[in-house]
């Protein structure tokens, strides 16, 4: 039972530039991070170090590639919030396999509507997968070590008043509506079938406490530009984390600043809800019939109003925003 976070964090323009137009290289580069990984896990370090490893040698390959530190500890942090998410979620027995498709499926949520990563890559994402799990990593140590820690700026799940992350690993369903969705019907996830997806019918999502709300959002440097977001709703913001996935950019010395005022509470963004609704209304728009049927998801009892894209439309690897 596969879940994503949503929205999903935005890839780096620079990214998707380097691959493009050297997609073997690229992919090179990141079958060369991944044997630094796997060098540095067999000789006793942990995974923090691991990532760091896999820092220090692919960050001057990306940057003989044009891709400045910056927008590599961006990519990083993003990259290690959009998979930490779905493997959190994810099942925990995983092996390879499902580990790179998950990986896949994420790189291909991040991208703008109609944009593919070439082939090279989402193979090198396929056995990246397959690398963490020849280190002897599972899923949800791998996922706990890409995100940010739970309640920190660039978490990509809702936490309670403490902070704490609200959905347990390895339970999508304790996931709200509004903060997941699931995988590409037509993704690497899909073609693996059996636990990677949701059930059929959707997941019995359970609703948003009130007394929980996502995180803030982290910003990048002003001169990294990330991809342009597909018309679905709001963004979920430039996330940098601090995971252990930005290892990857923090061996490159950079340096992401918190984004500005605390989350949005749930009951300000009903309010919000409503007060958008309410101008609608005053400039002619009609309001929804009280009987109307809620708008789909996953096939979950709606525990939020809907504010954002319908979970099953983010099939064509587009941004989920």
């Amino acid at each position: 039972m596969m879940m994503f976070p949503m929205p999903m964090p935005q890839m780096p323009q620079e990214i998707m530039d380097a691959a493009a137009a050297n997609p073997e290289g690229f992919a090179d580069a990141m079958a060369t991070g991944m044997e630094a990984f796997q060098g540095a896990m067999a000789d006793g370090g942990d995974m923090g170090a691991a990532f760091e490893a896999m820092g220090d040698v692919m960050g001057p390959i990306m940057q003989d590639m044009g891709v400045s530190p910056e927008a590599f500890d961006a990519a990083g942090d993003c990259v290690g919030a959009a998979v930490g998410g779905g493997m959190h979620m994810g099942p925990a027995d995983m092996g390879g396999p499902e580990m790179g498709a998950c990986i896949q499926d994420a790189v291909d949520l991040m991208l703008p509507d109609g944009m593919d990563m070439p082939a090279p890559v989402m193979d090198a994402c396929m056995d990246m997968g397959q690398g963490m799990a020849d280190a002897g990593c599972s899923a949800h140590d791998v996922a706990g070590e890409m995100m940010p820690p739970p309640g920190e700026p660039g978490f990509p799940l809702p936490c309670d008043a403490s902070g704490d992350c609200i959905v347990p690993a390895g339970d999508p369903a304790a996931c709200p509506v509004d903060c997941c969705q699931p995988p590409p019907m037509d993704g690497a996830c899909a073609d693996m079938g059996g636990a990677m997806m949701p059930p059929i019918g959707g997941h019995d999502h359970a609703p948003m406490p009130m007394d929980c709300s996502m995180p803030p959002p982290m910003d990048v440097p002003a001169d990294v530009a990330m991809a342009p977001q597909a018309d679905m709703g709001a963004p979920m913001g430039d996330m940098a984390g601090d995971g252990g996935m930005g290892a990857l950019g923090d061996a490159l010395g950079g340096d992401a600043q918190a984004g500005d005022g605390p989350p949005l509470p749930v009951d300000a963004a009903d309010a919000a809800i409503g007060a958008a609704m309410d101008s609608a209304t005053e400039q002619g728009g009609a309001p929804a019939p009280t009987d109307a049927p809620p708008p789909a998801d996953d096939g979950a009892a709606a525990g939020m109003p809907e504010v954002g894209p319908e979970p099953e439309d983010s099939s064509g690897g587009g941004v989920a925003g």
